[in-house]
């Protein structure tokens, strides 16, 4: 994967997109990371949770149980 970019996995469907523009890139660590978007208003998703791989995201309501990041595969 590029760097900075982001992967979502919805219905089993892995798509990759490239890097935020710079303002929205603030919260990046450089860290390989997990981010859960949310709550969307005004065209743009809330930032709810950002963990490093190997860490859990909380997922909300109906969604849940907790998603293990150490999962993933980190290259």
């Amino acid at each position: 994967m590029p760097e900075g970019c982001k992967v979502e996995i919805i219905e089993r469907i892995v798509t990759v997109s490239p890097a935020p523009s710079k303002d929205q890139n603030l919260w990046h660590s450089g860290r390989p990371a997990a981010t859960l978007y949310g709550e969307p208003g005004d065209g743009t998703y809330r930032v709810l949770d950002t963990v490093e791989y190997g860490g859990r995201l909380a997922l909300p309501a109906p969604f849940g149980p907790d998603l293990d990041t150490g999962a993933f595969p980190v290259s």
